[in-house]
């Protein structure tokens, strides 16, 4: 079976869709023939790598603007458009090659394009709701009409059942690769004082990295170390230095094979978003690497999580303080690890065989 992914960012940056096209492209690539089409060079993979050339790099979708509404806007727009002329270069390839599936991954024009590539081909659809619900996944159920929508939580899907009319709904979490994020002895020589909290998020609003750094402020001997970049990130750092000073540090940028090192390095993870988060791989990420974890007490954290560490709400300062207290004294054993094996890509990859094999 012939399978395509379209992603514009795959090759330039490492987030969370991104990983997840690698991730599955790789372990479907075992039995299908899977192309990926992206923008960002070509490397040696397990499945093949379809370069589309002629996309400016400001067409992608970066935080590099201030927190300002106007430049936002711009930015959203050139993102769509870059997306629009991406999917637009990928349509010979698609037709020429007849593949039997299409995973388009940017939405809004992709997914209308890709209806129009069903209609002239007889392909089959298969989209992956990255965007959580809200606006762009209703918008990606409406106009993309894919033949399977995979919602990534319970809640998600419940969600999607609703909107999805004779559209088929199914429920596949995120998945982590757990041989490449483990316990190992090679860890990332950090100054921070220990026990150190560790964070790995875009430095968005909704991700709400200012209430982890004033619980931390509040706990004796506790640093913080947060990886990520984003239009906060100007905030989140002088926030951070004058409420922890030497016991934290923000670094924007670390590779997808080196951040291991970085878990490795830490005592216990926490990432504070709203439930609107579609998923939050990095959850998984940690656990994999046995660190428990600290999040906001709702559904979607608690199937992620398991017992595999505590739940509070984050808006009450003093009480996710000591939730982050009690964590770093309690013993989880492994319980981080086992619950991350839940989430292997080698268990997850089969349920989308499934799917491809009999729709």
């Amino acid at each position: 079976m012939k399978i395509a992914f379209l992603n514009i960012h795959n090759g330039i940056v490492e987030r969370g869709s991104e990983v997840f096209v690698h991730e599955l492209a790789t372990h479907l690539s075992n039995s299908h023939s899977v192309t990926v089409f992206q923008t960002g060079r070509a490397k040696k993979e397990r499945y093949t790598v379809q370069e589309i050339k002629g996309i400016k790099e400001f067409f992608h979708q970066s935080y590099s603007f201030c927190n300002s509404p106007l430049l936002n806007f711009i930015n959203t727009r050139l993102y769509y458009f870059g997306v629009f002329v991406f999917t637009v270069k990928c349509i010979p390839y698609l037709l020429k090659e007849q593949f039997d599936w299409i995973i388009p991954i940017n939405g809004r024009s992709q997914g209308i394009i890709c209806r129009f590539i069903r209609f002239l081909s007889k392909k089959k659809i298969l989209i992956s709701g990255h965007a959580g619900i809200g606006f762009e996944d209703k918008l990606n159920i409406i106009l993309g009409r894919p033949d399977v929508f995979v919602a990534l939580t319970k809640k998600a899907y419940k969600w999607a059942g609703k909107i999805s009319g004779k559209i088929s709904v199914k429920y596949i979490p995120n998945g982590i690769n757990t041989k490449k994020f483990s316990q190992n002895p090679e860890v990332e020589k950090l100054t921070l004082t220990k026990p150190r909290i560790m964070c790995v998020s875009a430095l968005l609003p909704y991700k709400r990295i200012d209430l982890l750094i004033r619980a931390v402020s509040i706990i004796p001997e506790v640093s913080l170390i947060i990886i990520g970049d984003g239009p906060l990130r100007g905030e989140i750092e002088y926030k951070g230095k004058k409420l922890l000073e030497d016991k934290f540090i923000l670094v924007p940028y670390v590779s997808h094979d080196k951040i291991v090192h970085y878990y490795n390095a830490c005592d216990l993870f926490s990432l504070p978003s709203k439930e609107s988060e579609a998923f939050g791989l990095a959850y998984l990420e940690a656990m994999s690497c046995n660190l428990p974890v600290v999040a906001p007490d709702d559904q979607n954290r608690r199937d992620i999580i398991g017992e595999a560490g505590l739940y509070c709400d984050v808006e009450d300062i003093k009480r996710y303080a000591n939730s982050l207290k009690s964590a770093l004294s309690i013993n989880f054993g492994n319980k981080p690890i086992i619950q991350a094996a839940k989430f292997d890509w080698k268990l997850l990859a089969k349920k989308y065989d499934e799917i491809f094999q009999n729709k």
